[in-house]
């Protein structure tokens, strides 16, 4: 079964991966031997024959001194070095300093370059004599390796190179590991790095190297500068289209590779001009015109045009230049424009492009939240770094020095290490009180683009994926985990989009098995907080139609009744009737809950004052225990019921007496009212409508409404259940 990696890890990978390789490359720089001093070759004053050659213009002097001793400065000029044991006098020549054996007109002169340089290395095997310019002798010691601080600055300027190219071409293809051109630049990057790290330290040496190594470092050079040429040409046939044919790609590929072979073995060609020169420079030439033409097929996509542009230009640049300085003076015979070491510079300029590319114009389809794990990367590497140091620091202290720093490291550093190492561990937490409330707020914000950023945000601080998105052409039925773990899908809530993440905890880590319980846990928050939005907007529409249904039924019909009416008693009473009406819908809509007691209270005084203006004696005493507690709809349907029943019995019942009971038992409201009047007429047209009227309002809490009509009178039994 295939482990599926992070980002995260293989940059880690890659990270540690370059990391080794540079302490691989420091110690075998390291491991020449040393005399105490740097040598360089210096210019002489043109007094000599003008038909010598170039070497015998230039002399061997001390560059610089790194401990002082007797007889030796530096500039003074060195002529041979004589091995104390084998009595071998070997005089110096400019070509011993020669930086890189490329320079030379043929394989022959390599060879024999080679051959010298193992003569020398086995001089200073021993201790020798350095023989200077003025014929003094001076005995040196040699030891086995050279101090950190005598490698040069060239020699850094070559492994900074190496090191960032092949750094920044594992961070493109670690986050996109399933691309080919990515593969390419990531291979490109250890090509320059391979190129660079040999060429530091043969570049860099004392004065010789064993031959075995010198030509292993050599064609490792070599090696690396014709693949570089050849994955970058394939580069920019295959991105952002494939412009060449795969076949083609396979040949060009075999036909570059028997060239190497032949400059590897140097056959075939005479020198290094031909052998290592020529392709490299045919190579730079068809991937400037692949560029081009990938430039002329962007035409209709700005932004891949911009992409190619920069990049193609980092590129020219880059590739270009060391190879004008370096490659063209040698096929001309011509010594180099500048040291090898320092024109490595210009390919750092390449993978620069690279990174601004990625940040400007999403080369290679990259988004710009590929740099969060650069940041991540560097935070973990330092907090490592400094704890290693302060390990080391803390160990060789003495011992009070070594209490100080215990005490500080423990106080101070301990703290924040803790600290720092939660930030970078990848997984938070989970607060569910605030989470809860974070769901609340999603739920209960207004318009759906407020809900969807809410949500997006959420899942962000909440998983911290590189990439989230979300999603409407996808079907996601399901919380799932996709890609094996680099994935995790959510699907849409209500109003809430189908959300995509891709990688975990800033490309640290995989999706787990937590990871979908959480969002689980999540999804079920959100969902019953809508439905309970939901139910709550449907609970005001319908009370908010409860009170426009009221207005229109009861405060209209009585106002128009009013208007329409010539009696002023009447329609004195209509109009007091409706201000009442009027005051217990907004209360029904203020108060909420009513207490039983209360609302019966409420209706006997009123049903009081209507009686004694109608002229009718009311009996309506108040019963015990009515505590219980009534909704507003329900405590409005109750007034209406009994003040329909009590208009009826004024107007149409002709009864002197009138006789209202009101309790609850066994969870139900029971409401009697009597009259003692003429007893429902033999066409109640008017009667009818209200009593129709208050069989629907009960009818709506699954009450009942039971009329016993009698020749002295009429009686009204009303049931209802508590809490309907």
């Amino acid at each position: 079964m295939r482990i599926q990696k992070t980002p995260f890890i293989a940059m880690w990978g890659v990270l540690l991966a370059g990391l080794l390789l540079t302490a691989l490359t420091v110690m075998t720089a390291l491991q020449q031997p040393w005399f105490g001093m740097t040598l360089k070759l210096q210019q002489q004053a043109h007094d000599q024959n003008q038909d010598q050659k170039q070497d015998q213009k230039q002399a061997i002097v001390i560059d610089r001194l790194f401990t002082a001793q007797a007889g030796l400065a530096s500039g003074q000029a060195v002529q041979a070095i004589i091995g104390l044991h084998t009595g071998q006098r070997l005089a110096l020549q400019a070509q011993d300093l020669v930086e890189d054996a490329d320079q030379l007109e043929s394989y022959a002169a390599i060879r024999d370059f080679f051959a010298r340089q193992q003569q020398l290395y086995q001089t200073l095997q021993q201790p020798f004599s350095m023989q200077l310019a003025d014929g003094h002798l001076v005995q040196l010691n040699v030891v086995d390796t050279r101090p950190l601080s005598s490698l040069p600055a060239v020699f850094w300027v070559q492994i900074l190179v190496g090191l960032s190219s092949f750094l920044i071409g594992g961070w493109v293809w670690g986050i996109s590991r399933q691309r080919y051109t990515t593969f390419i630049l990531f291979v490109a990057g250890c090509c320059i790095m391979a190129a660079a790290f040999a060429a530091a330290i043969y570049s860099t040496r004392v004065l010789a190297l064993p031959a075995g190594l010198f030509s292993v470092l050599s064609s490792l050079n070599h090696t690396g500068a014709m693949l570089f040429s050849i994955v970058m040409l394939l580069l920019f046939a295959n991105y952002p289209r494939r412009l060449l044919p795969v076949y083609i790609q396979v040949v060009y590929a075999l036909l570059m590779l028997c060239w190497w072979l032949a400059d590897l073995f140097k056959v075939v060609f005479p020198g290094p001009a031909e052998g290592a020169f020529i392709p490299i420079l045919l190579a730079l030439s068809g991937m400037l015109l692949l560029a081009w033409l990938q430039y002329r097929k962007a035409a209709s996509d700005p932004l891949a045009r911009a992409a190619l542009r920069w990049f193609g230009l980092a590129l020219a640049l880059g590739a270009g230049i060391p190879i004008v300085l370096m490659a063209l003076p040698s096929l001309l015979g011509l010594p180099a424009a500048m040291p090898q070491g320092y024109a490595f510079l210009f390919f750092l300029l390449i993978y620069v492009g690279v990174v601004q590319g990625v940040a400007r114009y999403k080369l290679f389809e990259l988004e710009g939240w590929v740099f969060r794990i650069l940041f991540y990367l560097v935070g973990a590497l330092v907090l490592v770094l400094l704890d290693a140091v302060l390990i080391v620091v803390a160990a060789l202290d003495h011992a009070p020095a070594f209490g100080v720093a215990v005490l500080t490291v423990a106080v101070i550093y301990l703290p924040l290490r803790d600290m720092l190492a939660r930030r970078f561990a990848g997984r938070k937490p989970v607060d569910r009180e605030k989470l809860f409330q974070q769901v609340v707020t999603i739920s209960l914000t207004s318009t759906a683009e407020d809900s969807r950023r809410y949500w997006l945000d959420l899942l962000a601080n909440l998983f911290s994926p590189l990439h989230i998105e979300a999603v409407v052409d996808m079907q996601i039925s399901h919380i799932h985990i996709a890609q094996e773990g680099e994935v995790l899908c959510l699907p849409a809530l209500a109003r809430l989009p189908a959300v995509r993440m891709q990688y975990a905890a800033h490309g640290r880590r995989l999706f787990s098995r937590q990871d979908v319980a959480l969002a689980s846990e999540l999804c079920d928050m959100l969902q019953y907080a809508l439905q309970a939005r939901d139910a709550y907007e449907q609970g005001v529409q319908q009370e908010r139609q409860r009170i426009g249904r009221d207005l229109h039924d009861n405060i209209g019909a009585q106002l128009l009744t009013a208007l329409q009416t010539s009696n002023q008693y009447y329609k004195d009473h209509m109009i007091t009737e409706t201000l009442t009406d009027l005051r217990h819908i907004i209360h029904d809509a203020m108060t909420g809950e009513q207490v039983l007691e209360e609302l019966a209270v409420e209706l006997r005084r009123e049903t009081a004052e209507r009686s004694e203006a109608a002229g009718l004696r009311l009996d309506w005493p108040m019963m015990d225990a009515l505590q219980q507690q009534v909704s507003a709809r329900q405590a409005h349907a109750i007034r209406s019921v009994v003040r329909e029943a009590v208009s009826n019995t004024i107007r149409h019942a002709q009864a002197r007496c009138l006789s209202i009971r009101l309790q609850a038992q066994d969870e139900r409201i029971q409401i009697q009212i009597r009259d003692d009047g003429v007893g429902m007429p033999a066409s109640p047209h008017s009667a009818g409508y209200g009593l129709n009227s208050m069989q629907a309002r009960l009818h709506a809490f699954d009450g009942q409404l039971h009329i016993q009509p009698s020749q002295q009178g009429l009686s009204l039994q009303i049931e209802l259940p508590l809490g309907a």
